[in-house]
């Protein structure tokens, strides 16, 4: 109704907008307020994305906090940790170091072939080695026999000096063979040795890796079977940590499940309780306006303010006793 009044002066007054004084002042009061309020929200708004950047940042103190005291307290996770490193030291170590039994084994067999490879290499050179020292013998006692047939020569025709020198020429190199004989013997005594020992190192290189290949495949399978039998005994026996946690739960259960069964019993014995004296009532004052009911009809209304009250019936008696048998059931 105000507005429709205020309206219709409004219109009545036939000015523009623009000349309303009260239009121009709210209009005014309204954008001062909204640069206040922009003012003062770039005031605030600062502060407000501090306290929740600290928030943050609390929380994340609070946080690790409470990492560190688990990792200074939880004996299962020093236990977690304590296992953990020693598969990432091994790991790293598996990375320079082969860490399989098998592997390493066949490590030292690979190292041994690689030695006797060696070995048959120093036989080929010391068979070399004698071979020259033979060819330098041979050709020394050829050279031995020249000189001392030119020494020979020389006498016959009385070339003493001749003769002397290649007589010296002949023993000198007579005392060279003499001295590279022990080499010779030597080397070929070696070369023998090391040939029976090259030959022995062979046969139980091929020795190991019959018994490495049969390990191999012994390990694998019992590998396969301990994993098989570890399932089945995890079955068996169960892990022992989720056992533990499988304990605790069927034990809470049992406790929740005998907490809710005591609440329902004592909510049962109340409502027993109130049924009973429901019951009791009801049969009461069912009695009670029955014969209400038959004096009013006989025209004994006035009586009845004065009557009475008399022992319960039998039907009561009988509702109260069924009541109480189908409750003790339930309790049962």
């Amino acid at each position: 109704m105000n507005t429709f009044l205020s309206s219709s002066s409004d219109q009545d007054n036939g000015l523009p907008k623009w000349q309303q004084p009260e239009k121009v002042a709210g209009r005014v009061v309204l954008v001062g307020l909204v640069g206040t309020a922009v003012y003062f929200w770039g005031q605030i708004l600062p502060f407000l994305v501090d306290m929740v950047f600290d928030t943050v940042k609390l929380g994340i103190g609070l946080g690790t906090l409470f990492v560190l005291f688990l990792l200074a307290t939880n004996k299962r996770i020093h236990a977690g940790l304590w296992y953990a490193g020693q598969r990432i030291l091994r790991s790293m170590a598996g990375i320079f170091v082969n860490t399989d039994p098998i592997g390493i084994m066949e490590d030292y067999i690979k190292n041994t072939e690689k030695e006797a490879r060696k070995m048959d290499a120093e036989v080929t050179n010391i068979e070399g080695a004698h071979e020259l020292v033979k060819r330098k013998l041979a050709a020394n006692a050829a050279q031995v026999k020249e000189y001392l047939a030119l020494a020979d020569s020389a006498t016959r025709q009385g070339e003493r000096d001749a003769a002397e020198s290649y007589a010296m020429r002949a023993a000198q190199v007579q005392d060279y063979s003499q001295r590279l004989q022990p080499m010779a013997t030597t080397t070929a005594n070696v070369t023998v040795v090391m040939r029976q020992i090259l030959k022995a190192a062979l046969r139980q290189i091929d020795g190991s890796k019959f018994k490495v290949n049969l390990l191999k495949d012994e390990y694998t399978l019992v590998k396969r079977t301990s994993s098989g039998m570890r399932a089945a005994m995890n079955i068996l026996r169960g892990d022992p940590d989720k056992k533990y946690f499988f304990d605790l739960a069927t034990d809470r259960v049992a406790e929740d499940m005998a907490q809710q069964l005591g609440q329902i019993k004592q909510a049962m014995r109340y409502s027993q309780e109130f049924v009973k004296e429901m019951d009791i009532q009801n049969g009461v004052m069912s009695e009670k306006g029955q014969r209400l009911l038959d004096k009013y009809q006989k025209g004994e209304f006035n009586a009845v303010l004065s009557d009475k009250p008399q022992a319960q019936p039998s039907n009561v008696l009988t509702t109260k006793k069924a009541s109480d048998d189908a409750y003790s059931s339930l309790l049962d």
